[in-house]
């Protein structure tokens, strides 16, 4: 591998992990900038670049480095909510992918691409949570409630987030592609 994608991957997990820890509250729900890192590497970056820097992240919290928002550890694999970080890693590879496959990437398209890459983080969230509470923690909880409790409640500020993300990926593509930054 070349020095400038270890460098690129190191940047973008970096960035992953300080997303992580900045929070806010949109009504009763909490949001990091996780996804935007996401959505910024798998547009502007190789595949190897997007989903290592993910595949990194999740490794590095998985051998107990306090990554994650909640700390780390292999028992996190346990946690309701590991799903999420999974999910990013394979929407970072299906952004990429359907980014590469695209002719042009006007505004319209990718936010096409960060809608289905939300969806495809809240299909693995939501699955592992409906998982880990039903046969983990032993608590009845409905694919329904989950649905409901985790997609409809999150999904404005998801909405919101992918709009403006596809703004600052519309300025930032035209400074890559003029080579100014790596």
């Amino acid at each position: 591998m070349q020095t400038k994608t270890l460098v690129m991957i190191s940047l973008f997990t970096a960035l992953t992990i300080i997303a992580s820890f900045i929070r806010f509250n949109l009504g009763p729900i909490p949001f990091s900038l996780q996804i935007v890192v996401v959505f910024i590497v798998s547009a502007l970056f190789s595949l190897k670049v997007a989903a290592s820097s993910q595949a990194l992240y999740i490794l590095m919290g998985l051998i107990g480095l306090p990554v994650f928002s909640q700390g780390g550890g292999i028992f996190y694999v346990i946690k309701p909510t590991f799903g999420f970080l999974v999910g990013f890693l394979i929407a970072s590879i299906v952004m990429n992918l359907c980014i590469q496959k695209l002719r042009r990437t006007t505004f319209l398209n990718l936010l096409g691409v960060h809608i289905l890459g939300t969806i495809v983080i809240y299909i693995f969230g939501c699955v592992h949570f409906y998982v880990i509470m039903n046969v983990v923690v032993q608590q009845a909880v409905s694919l329904q409630d989950v649905i409901t409790g985790i997609v409809l409640l999150s999904m404005p500020g998801d909405i919101i987030l992918c709009i403006l993300t596809t703004f600052i990926i519309q300025k930032l593509k035209n400074t890559h592609r003029r080579g100014q930054f790596a």
